[in-house]
């Protein structure tokens, strides 16, 4: 993971959802932000059209590089450029690690 700071020229958010009680026995879920103007590189790794129940889908697995960080879990999504990223999987690095990866994918149910 050799990555120079100067790769980081994109900015992303930090999203998780957070559910609170509507007062009749059910949940309100709206998304909120962790962190935003988060610097990071962009890289698009794959992507596919899928025909399903007669609608076309499209899919795409990104991988996002910041600096390191603790705070983010899997089930948080990223937004870049108004699109909403579900995240995937966040290869455990040691905390002297000096940027973190985020795989995360668009197209698919959050």
């Amino acid at each position: 993971m050799a990555y120079r700071t100067g790769e980081l020229d994109q900015k992303i958010k930090f999203q998780r959802e957070d559910k609170t009680s509507d007062g009749m026995g059910g949940n309100v879920v709206t998304i909120v932000d962790i962190a935003s103007g988060v610097w990071c590189k962009v890289d698009a790794l794959s992507g596919k059209e899928s025909e399903r129940f007669d609608k076309l889908n499209a899919e795409e697995l990104t991988k996002f590089v910041t600096r390191y960080r603790t705070d983010i879990k899997e089930d948080d999504i990223i937004e870049y450029l108004g699109v909403q990223y579900n995240i995937r999987y966040i290869p455990k690095r040691s905390t002297r690690t000096m940027y973190a990866e985020f795989f995360a994918e668009r197209g698919v149910a959050l």
